[in-house]
C-alpha cells in the first residue's frame, strides 16, 4: 500500500506541473483573456489542490495515521469538485478530475482501513430474551499490577504505537526525483514545442506559395495537348465524341452523351495504395451552360488501366451524360500526385462526330 500512495502522490505532482506548463504555453492561464474551454482561476485552484494533495500523500509514506490519510483524501476530493465544477471543459481539466477522484479512493479506503490508537474496542453482551437491546461493555486490561494499574512497562513498541522516525534521506531521494522527471517532461515539451513553431512556419510558407501559385491565371489544354506534372504524371485529351447510344438501364436521361478520348503516362508516380489510376473520378465536365455532367454507361469502350512507372495507358475512354446540348466542353481534372497535393488543369474541348460503339 505504501508504494500504490507513492506513486499516487508523485504522479499528481508531476501532473500538477505538466498541466500548468502546458497550460502556459497555450495560453490557458491568462487571467486578461479567459480561453472558452478552461476558465483560468478555478483551473489554477484545481491544480494548486491537486499538488497539496500530492504533498499530503507524500509524508504519509511512514505515518500511518488516520488524519493525514483522510487529509489527504479530502483534498483529492476538493480537486476533483473545483476541476469539475470551475475549471472548465478541456482534456487536461477531464484528467485531472478522474484522477483526482481515483487517487481520493485510494487515500480514502487506506485511512478506513487504519486503526488509530485512539480507538476504542467494543465487545457486546448479548442478551438472549425477547425485547432487550444490546449493552455495550468495554474490554477491561488484561495486565494489572498489585496496585491496580495497568502494566505499561510490558507494552511493546507495537502497543504503544510508536512509529520509527522519518528518514530525511529518502524525502531527498523522492524530491530529486521528481525534479529531474519534472527538467526531463519539460525539455521534452519544449523541444516538442519548437517543433511545432518550425512546422508551423513551414506550413505557412507553404499556404503563401499556394496562394501565389493559384493568383496566376491556369492554362486551358485544347485536344492533344499534353499536361505534364514533373517528375509524376502526364495527360492528354485526344477528342471529345458524341455517341447516340443511349443505356436503357441507366438512371439519367442525359441530352447528349459526350465520350472523352485520352492518354496518360506514369512518369515517377509511386505506388502508395495502387499505380497510377485516372479515371472519370477525377473529371468534372461542364457544359456550354455551366452545368456539371454526370457519368454515363456506354458499352464498348476502352476503360483506363492502372499503370507503374514509366507505362502509359493509351485510348482510355468515359463517358458523360450532358444535360444540355453543347458544341464544346470545358473538364476540369484534378489529379493527387506523389505528395498528396492535387494538381488542377482544364481542357476546353470541341464535341466531334459520333464515335462507334458496341
Amino acid at each position: 500500500m505504501k508504494l500504490t500512495k507513492l506513486l499516487t502522490s508523485v504522479i499528481a505532482m508531476m501532473l500538477t506541473f505538466a498541466f500548468i506548463y502546458q497550460s502556459m504555453v497555450n495560453g490557458s492561464l491568462d487571467f486578461s483573456a479567459q480561453n472558452p474551454d478552461i476558465y483560468a482561476y478555478g483551473w489554477l485552484a484545481g491544480l494548486s489542490l491537486l499538488l497539496i494533495a500530492g504533498t499530503i500523500g507524500v509524508a504519509s509514506i511512514n505515518n500511518e495515521d488516520r488524519k493525514i490519510l483522510l487529509t489527504a483524501a479530502r483534498f483529492y476530493f476538493g480537486c476533483a469538485i473545483v476541476t469539475f465544477l470551475f475549471a472548465g471543459n478541456d482534456s487536461m481539466t477531464a484528467v485531472t478530475t478522474v484522477y483526482a477522484v481515483l487517487a481520493g479512493i485510494v487515500f480514502l479506503v487506506n485511512g478506513l482501513m487504519t486503526k488509530n490508537e485512539d480507538d476504542m474496542e467494543y465487545g457486546w453482551d448479548e442478551k438472549r430474551s425477547w425485547g432487550k437491546r444490546k449493552v455495550e461493555i468495554k474490554k477491561q486490561s488484561k495486565d494489572k499490577d498489585v496496585w491496580g494499574n495497568s502494566n505499561i512497562h510490558g507494552k511493546t513498541k507495537k502497543d504503544k504505537k510508536i512509529k520509527s522516525p522519518r528518514k530525511s534521506g529518502v524525502f531527498a531521494i523522492i524530491w530529486i526525483s521528481i525534479v529531474i522527471i519534472s527538467g526531463i517532461f519539460f525539455g521534452v515539451a519544449f523541444l516538442m514545442d519548437e517543433e511545432e513553431s518550425q512546422y508551423d512556419y513551414d506550413y505557412s510558407e507553404q499556404i503563401k506559395s499556394e496562394e501565389t501559385l493559384t493568383q496566376e491565371p491556369a492554362r486551358i489544354y485544347g485536344p492533344g495537348e499534353t499536361w505534364t506534372v514533373d517528375g509524376d504524371f502526364s495527360l492528354a485529351f485526344k477528342a471529345a465524341n458524341e455517341t447516340d447510344y443511349r443505356n436503357e438501364y441507366a438512371e439519367i436521361n442525359p441530352d447528349q452523351v459526350v465520350v472523352l478520348t485520352y492518354d496518360y503516362t506514369n512518369i515517377g508516380h509511386k505506388k502508395d495504395v495502387m499505380d497510377l489510376y485516372i479515371s472519370s473520378v477525377s473529371f468534372y465536365v461542364i457544359d456550354e451552360n455551366g452545368e456539371i455532367a454526370e457519368t454515363y454507361p456506354v458499352t464498348g469502350m476502352s476503360y483506363p488501366q492502372e499503370i507503374p512507372i514509366g507505362a502509359s495507358s493509351l485510348g482510355s475512354q468515359e463517358a458523360f451524360g450532358l444535360k444540355n446540348p453543347s458544341q464544346e466542353v470545358m473538364v476540369y481534372v484534378e489529379v493527387y500526385g506523389n505528395d498528396y497535393v492535387p494538381y488542377e488543369a482544364f481542357f476546353k474541348l470541341p464535341v466531334q462526330g459520333s464515335v462507334p460503339t458496341v
